[in-house]
């Protein structure tokens, strides 16, 4: 008997299966973009003979995580499923050493702590973002190349910016990583300036030492 009083129960269940779901679908995955040095032009001017080290960029977390960033006055969110390949934070140090290596005026240009160098970048992204009232992608950091024992050699806020003409996810993208290629290229030109100008001054010292030494 108990047999057949289950039938009428599990037949309708069974012919209900294929059409039951339980749990939502899970949404689509982000689309995700890359950050990373493309084309990079060589820099005029005497090479120099120095290793250049960069280090992680410190900033906001927003501006240096996985997020894209989308500015609307006072206020930041995300841009809906997007987001980048990793971390921006090791996307842009890479990017720089990168960028630094095909400009070519140091001897090498690497990850802090790899190798030892003779000067090194350290750097904090002040801005990284889509800006609602201009429609500008904006990079700005501000950088300071330091030389052996902690001393600051010089010191700059670099930005620069990419229009964007669309507030679709991928031209938001498009746009960031220009304007984050633009600010590695000028900040590699800082760097190569400020240390051309720093070994110079190196050498004019040694000469007047070893003139007051000689007299």
């Amino acid at each position: 008997m108990r047999k057949v009083l289950l039938l009428p129960i599990l037949v309708p269940l069974l012919a209900l299966g294929g059409c039951i779901t339980l749990l939502p679908e899970p949404p689509p995955p982000p689309r995700t973009h890359v950050l990373e040095a493309q084309s990079v032009q060589r820099l005029p001017g005497a090479p120099i003979d120095a290793v250049i080290g960069v280090s992680a960029p410190g900033g906001e977390r927003s501006f240096l995580g996985q997020d894209l960033i989308w500015r609307t006055g006072d206020t930041i969110a995300y841009v809906d499923d997007s987001a980048w390949s990793g971390r921006a934070a090791d996307s842009l140090q890479q990017m720089l050493v990168e960028t630094m290596i095909r400009q070519g005026r140091f001897r090498a240009a690497t990850r802090s702590g790899e190798a030892r160098a003779d000067y090194e970048i350290r750097w904090e992204v002040l801005d990284f973002e889509v800006r609602e009232e201009t429609m500008t992608a904006r990079f700005t950091a501000e950088v300071r190349l330091v030389a052996q024992g902690r001393r600051i050699i010089a010191s700059e806020i670099i930005t620069a910016e990419a229009p964007v003409s669309d507030r679709s996810s991928s031209i938001a993208s498009n746009a960031l990583a220009r304007a984050a290629r633009e600010g590695s290229a000028r900040i590699g030109m800082f760097a190569a300036d400020a240390a051309a100008l720093a070994q110079a001054s190196d050498a004019e010292d040694d000469q007047a030492r070893a003139a007051s030494i000689n007299r």
